[in-house]
């Protein structure tokens, strides 16, 4: 009964806290994105100074609303900062470690120091997961693929239809040229950090978190939480 109770009491923080920080991780990489994207309109304006300019085509609607493409180096520094910069996956791994330990069956000789320290150690856990999936999903095989790791707002308005955009952006994405193309770097990077975690994850009794069974299951669990992420990104900024 009290564990029942304690998710039900702990979901909603989770939530809430999930959105204000990632808000605020947006918001950083937001900056981050318009800066590189005010240096490279500078440095076409100097080459069309210097003489190198040619009569470029009218832009379209589509391409107006398009971002510069990164680079592959781009990417990974991206990457690296929402991984390890920002106090989301901090956070995140942190609550979701607690959620986790909720439902462990403890034996009688375990004291509060404890059950502490297995927070901690599955929080360490969660973390590395987390990491591994932000460098390569949202990183390395952007920068392989040529796919754009930013979420993609939706131009609609209503709810149902922000709401089907973004969960459809777990499973397609855009390219460097801004086609609608699968999102390969999210299946790899879910694949690749959810075999991984078998390197450090640790079973419990009633448990299995290592081997086929449990790799598939958190492969799957990345889809979820990543549909759940792509919707507190689009209707964030309604509600801050």
């Amino acid at each position: 009964m009290f564990k029942a109770f304690s998710r039900l009491l702990l979901a909603p923080v989770l939530l809430l806290s999930a959105a204000a920080l990632v808000r605020a991780q947006e918001e950083s990489a937001s900056k981050s994105d318009e800066a590189d994207a005010v240096a490279a309109h500078v440095l076409r304006r100097a080459d069309a100074q210097a003489g190198g300019a040619q009569q470029q085509p009218t832009p379209t609607p589509q391409t107006q609303n398009r971002p510069d493409p990164l680079t592959g180096e781009q990417k990974i520094k991206r990457a690296a900062k929402g991984a390890f910069l920002s106090p989301a996956p901090y956070a995140i791994a942190a609550f979701n470690a607690g959620i986790t330990q909720l439902g462990e069956d403890y034996p009688p000789h375990k004291e509060t120091g404890d059950k502490l320290a297995d927070w901690g150690s599955r929080t360490a856990r969660v973390f590395a997961t987390g990491t591994t999936y932000r460098m390569f999903g949202n990183g390395f095989y952007p920068a392989l693929f040529k796919q754009d790791p930013r979420y993609e707002r939706s131009q609609k308005k209503g709810f149902g239809s922000r709401l089907g955009h973004a969960v459809s952006r777990v499973f397609v994405t855009r390219d460097d040229d801004w086609n609608l193309e699968p999102n390969y770097s999210r299946f790899a990077g879910a694949m690749t950090s959810s075999a991984l975690a078998n390197v450090w994850e640790r079973s419990t009794p009633d448990h299995d978190r290592i081997g086929v069974g449990p790799t598939f299951k958190r492969f799957g669990n990345t889809f979820i939480s990543g549909a759940i992420g792509n919707i507190v990104r689009e209707f964030a900024g309604d509600l801050f």
